[in-house]
């Protein structure tokens, strides 16, 4: 389940690489080496087909979520590391070894952190996104590159938002390929993230029930948890 596992996110937790917004890799890509960390599902799978289309010099390592990471990437210098849904918290040694490393997260600005579709359905908003950001120490807290945004309609669950929402990112993460694969800068949006980012401990209190809560909390509450495979939001006791 998406609040249940590691997002794109999830790579930033490291230190910052030498990388500032509106820099670009040194040179085309067939000079360039550029690495890939992507998720083993139907959308990483996609991010690694367009890399491959679009990119040379392009090394891929795609996982799931609890495999080790790569060790046969330590040691080279990337001109540019990219994040898509990946599996891996990236290692500082690694960021170090990076002049860009952009992450894409599968929320909007407002939604920065776990949890990000929950969170969205539990406070009924009416739009949702992604983004592509530089990654910093803290998640979800570099400059934003660029943003789509999403309409949520009232009856959409976590699985119909989220398959929305990926596609949207895969088509932002075949954008920011255009001036990676040019050596050109990268963009640098106006925009800045609307808040701290979601939690872990905000998460799973989102997943508890209290049959004191009124009915409204209650059905908010199993709408924004309900995903298929993965227990809901329930009762405690």
């Amino acid at each position: 389940m998406p609040y249940r596992q590691h997002d794109g996110s999830s790579a930033e937790r490291t230190r910052p690489c030498p990388n500032a917004p509106g820099r670009g890799i040194s040179g085309r890509s067939e000079d360039a080496v550029i690495l890939l960390f992507a998720k083993a599902n139907k959308w990483g799978d996609a991010a690694a087909a367009l890399a491959r289309e679009r990119l040379t010099a392009i090394e891929i390592r795609q996982g799931l979520v609890g495999d080790p990471l790569p060790s046969d990437v330590a040691t080279t210098r990337w001109d540019c590391l990219i994040s898509f849904l990946s599996p891996w918290i990236v290692p500082a040694a690694l960021l170090t070894h990076a002049r860009i490393a952009i992450n894409f997260h599968p929320g909007s600005r407002d939604y920065p952190g776990i949890g990000c579709y929950n969170f969205a359905l539990y406070e009924g908003a009416t739009r949702f996104g992604c983004v592509c950001h530089h990654m910093l120490p803290k998640v979800d807290t570099g400059a934003i590159i660029a943003e789509r945004r999403v309409a949520i309609a009232p009856d959409d669950s976590v699985m119909s938002l989220q398959e929305r929402t990926l596609g949207e990112m895969l088509d932002l993460f075949r954008e920011m390929l255009e001036p990676i694969a040019a050596g050109r800068p990268l963009p640098a949006a106006t925009i800045s993230w609307g808040r701290r980012p979601f939690t872990r401990k905000e998460l799973n209190a989102l997943t508890r029930l209290d049959r004191r809560m009124p009915p409204e909390e209650i059905a908010r509450r199993v709408r924004a948890t309900t995903y298929p495979g993965f227990p809901a939001a329930s009762f405690q006791d």
